[in-house]
């Protein structure tokens, strides 16, 4: 009886020992479970496209209106999914207009942040300093800085990383002196040039030099600095002469101030600028008279279809108007993420590189281009060209240094 007892109890604790391994069995399969979502859950790898910009030193305006495109179609790719799954960040530092604070802020981007690409700024003076370190870093920067020094160096070959998403200002001030020559029959001409900006004299010398391949003359060639506000001396000395038109190519700050001072002088000659004259060339006060016989180059043809359909987009994002760079913003970092996503899995400056050589044409709001893989420019992109009427930009046609387009 005692050993039937025995039995008995032995039988009953294998029982619940067999029962208790049965209940873990459960548990350790939920967490296998669990493991696997966490694993599918997982946020997709980030690709990450460094901005370089005046965020708040003397261009805060064109720089802030390309950070505004980039991001706008940041928001887009990424709602759309991404490109090739990987969502995309804008990692954006400020240069404050300063030279060496640019070159600071490019090393912290490519070595702390681990950015692959960058995204440049619309101001030469930048461009021309970094072009270097671009080669140091070997990071490709698509960037709107015109100046021919920021993309080709000598003695003529280009600079590695350093491409240009905009006509050029060689280009640029070519073109607005053929139309001169051509369509309004000017051959008597003064330049009133900033020499500390690069970008002012990179228009100013090809300027002048169709110019005078064309049997024009420059009868007068004043000069300023960043500082100066008062261009009247200036303006007087070019009223003595026989100058016909005045090309002043230069930023913002200063375009207003030399159309109001011109014709407060009563300087009567053709006003000729560059592609910063409207909208950001214009003060609230600026009398539409003092503009009335302006012509200047431009990106896009603000009346296209297209083109204004974008702007409108762009105006009910941000609540503001778009400038000139917001387009060829737009653009830049259009052509980035072509590059990008023509890399596939393999996102890395030496992939995006060879694909901004190689990358064939791009569709964009200032037409349909490719880059010259011996210059990193825009290969025959056209420049609108407008006047003022009542204050108000007109497009007259295109044009490039050869002539209309047709």
């Amino acid at each position: 009886m005692k050993k039937l007892s025995i039995l008995i109890i032995f039988v009953m604790i294998s029982a619940l020992l067999l029962s208790a391994c049965a209940e873990k069995e459960p548990e350790v399969v939920q967490e296998e479970t669990e493991t696997e979502d966490v694993v599918a859950e997982k946020e997709p790898e980030v690709i990450k496209i460094g901005n370089l910009q005046d965020e708040s030193g003397p261009m805060a305006a064109l720089s802030g209106a390309v950070t505004l495109a980039a991001e706008m179609r940041i928001e887009e790719v990424n709602a759309a999914g991404g490109i090739n799954g990987r969502m995309l960040e804008l990692i954006t530092h400020d240069t404050r207009g300063d030279v060496n604070e640019a070159i600071n802020a490019l090393t912290r981007m490519v070595v702390q942040d681990d950015v692959q690409v960058v995204l440049g700024p619309p101001v030469s003076n930048i461009g021309i300093a970094i072009a270097p370190i671009s080669e140091e870093l070997q990071v490709p920067i698509v960037g709107l800085f015109m100046e021919d020094r920021c993309t080709i160096r000598e003695p003529g070959t280009p600079w590695s990383y350093m491409f240009l998403a905009q006509n050029s200002a060689s280009r640029q001030g070519e073109s607005i002196a053929a139309y001169a020559v051509q369509e309004l029959g000017l051959t008597k001409f003064a330049t009133l040039v900033n020499t500390a900006n690069s970008y002012s004299v990179g228009l100013a010398e090809p300027f002048k030099a169709l110019v005078r391949a064309n049997g024009g003359e420059v009868v007068a060639e004043e000069t300023y600095n960043w500082e100066d506000k008062d261009f009247r001396a200036q303006l007087t000395n070019i009223k003595g002469t026989d100058a016909e038109a005045l090309f002043f190519p230069g930023y913002p700050p200063e375009i207003p101030l030399i159309l109001a001072q011109a014709y407060e002088l009563g300087l009567d000659v053709v006003m000729l600028g560059n592609n910063s004259v409207a909208p950001t060339g214009f003060a609230p006060t600026t009398d539409p008279a003092a503009t009335a016989n302006t012509f200047y180059p431009y990106g896009i043809d603000s009346s296209d279809p297209s083109v204004s359909d974008w702007a409108a987009k762009y105006e009910a994002r941000w609540e503001t108007k778009p400038l000139a760079q917001s387009f060829s913003g737009d653009d830049a970092i259009g052509i980035i993420l072509q590059a990008i996503e023509a890399c596939g899995d393999d996102v890395t400056s030496a992939c995006i590189t060879e694909k901004l050589n190689t990358m064939g044409e791009f569709e964009g709001l200032q037409g349909t281009f490719a880059l010259d893989p011996t210059t990193h420019q825009p290969i025959g992109l056209p420049m609108a060209i407008f006047t003022i009427t009542d204050g108000a930009p007109v497009f007259l046609e295109w044009y490039t240094p050869d002539g209309p387009v047709n």
